[in-house]
């Protein structure tokens, strides 16, 4: 009996100490590997099944829920090994609620049962639905960098000019070209590369997602070169002033130009006529700069400069009348068969000018020359006539006749 007792209070002591030690091994384990709760902020959601919605003729718009926070809750032993790479992320748009809500779901590649996640305050994902429309648009070429020197860019095609454009309505109503942009350095031959198409709004910023689809994913950029030179510009005026005034002046720069020319054109091409301006009516100076681009060329001539305008001035001015008084010995006298002449003291020697008012006030005797002419007068009294030369400008409006004697 006391055996017996005796085996019993063995059997609890042992069970007592069993106890004890899980006890003591479970405070060791919490103590050295404790549970903690680690946290991710920001982080980017994943889209699976997106056909589940453009199957059915519909784009999205994220409103909300595109990136998230979550906690994770595990031993440390374990959370120290886990990076957010090792999470997936996920709205899954087969589940879509009738209130364009898909609940964001979180799990761990490894560990999974381990642990405890939690997201914060967002949870689920909300869209907007949008139209799947369709659009052709332009596909414009942009080349970036230099040609040789002596060429210049004369043709850029490329192919497909068109492409057909699906997306999200809201998206394609701003879209408005595609560009396939190349990169070229020192080219000095015709080139053909291909490029990837990129879509822009009218704002010139890049329209990017992934609903976006194109007909064709690359553009073939036919690039070619064209030989430059230097050609002389043609520029006139039509049109008189009003009356009463006078254009003196007709200026414009350049007076030449870089331009680039096909093969067919270039030998034969050594000017360009840019036309006529009109003055007509005008009663002063007058300024205008005259904008030049390919379009102002013939045929294939397109300007290889940055030059983008003519400067054209006129000078108009006002016609006035002056009357020039002059002496004896301003005088010439020609084809005199040796004579000697004397000048008769109620002489008066003047002139009558017209012309712009400028010319006219700095005019002077000498630009004149006045002389009178001998020829065929014999000796005794003469009244003869004052000649003056020709000059531009200038309208001769008379000069008096004068009395003379020869001797």
């Amino acid at each position: 009996m006391k055996e017996e007792k005796k085996k019993n209070r063995n059997i609890g002591m042992k069970i007592l100490s069993v106890g004890i030690a899980f006890l003591i091994w479970l405070l060791v384990t919490n103590t050295n590997d404790p549970v903690i709760t680690k946290h991710f902020t920001d982080v980017a959601v994943q889209v699976e099944n997106e056909n589940a919605l453009t199957d059915n003729g519909y784009a999205y718009k994220i409103l909300e829920g595109d990136n998230v926070s979550f906690s994770v809750k595990g031993k440390k032993s374990i959370l120290n090994t886990l990076s957010i790479e090792d999470f997936n992320v996920v709205a899954d748009f087969s589940k879509l609620s009738l209130t364009d809500a898909i609940p964001i779901d979180v799990t761990c590649n490894k560990f999974q049962d381990q642990l405890e996640i939690n997201l914060g305050s967002v949870n689920t994902m909300k869209i907007e639905k949008d139209e799947i429309v369709s659009v052709n648009l332009p596909v414009n070429a942009t080349v970036n960098g230099n040609v040789a020197d002596g060429y210049y860019i004369g043709e850029c095609t490329t192919t497909p000019n068109l492409i057909r454009v699906t997306g999200p309505e809201n998206l394609m109503e701003k879209a408005k070209e595609i560009r396939a942009i190349v990169e070229m350095d020192n080219i000095k031959e015709n080139i053909t590369v291909s490029a990837k198409p990129v879509l822009y709004d009218e704002n010139g910023d890049t329209i990017e997602s992934s609903q976006i689809e194109m007909s064709a994913s690359a553009v073939n950029v036919s690039v070619i070169l064209w030989k430059t030179k230097d050609v002389k510009v043609k520029l006139g005026y039509y049109g008189e002033p009003e009356s009463g005034y006078v254009i003196t002046e007709f200026d414009y720069e350049p007076k030449t130009i870089k331009v680039a020319a096909s093969d067919e054109v270039y030998d034969d091409l050594e000017s360009v006529d840019l036309g006529e301006v009109s003055l007509e009516g005008l009663n002063s100076n007058y300024e205008q700069n005259i904008d030049i681009d390919s379009t102002t060329f013939p045929k294939g001539v397109i300007l290889a400069e940055s030059t983008t305008s003519i400067k054209i001035s006129a000078k108009i001015e006002k016609i006035i009348t002056r009357r020039i008084y002059f002496e004896n010995n301003d005088l010439k006298v020609k084809n005199n068969s040796g004579y000697t002449v004397t000048y008769d003291a109620s002489n008066k020697y003047y002139m009558d000018i017209e012309g712009a008012e400028s010319e006219v006030n700095s005019a002077k005797v000498t630009d004149f020359d006045p002389w009178i002419n001998l020829s065929g007068v014999e000796e005794g009294e003469h009244e003869v006539k004052i000649h003056i030369k020709d000059r531009d400008g200038f309208t001769e409006l008379g000069t008096p006749s004068i009395k003379i004697t020869l001797r």
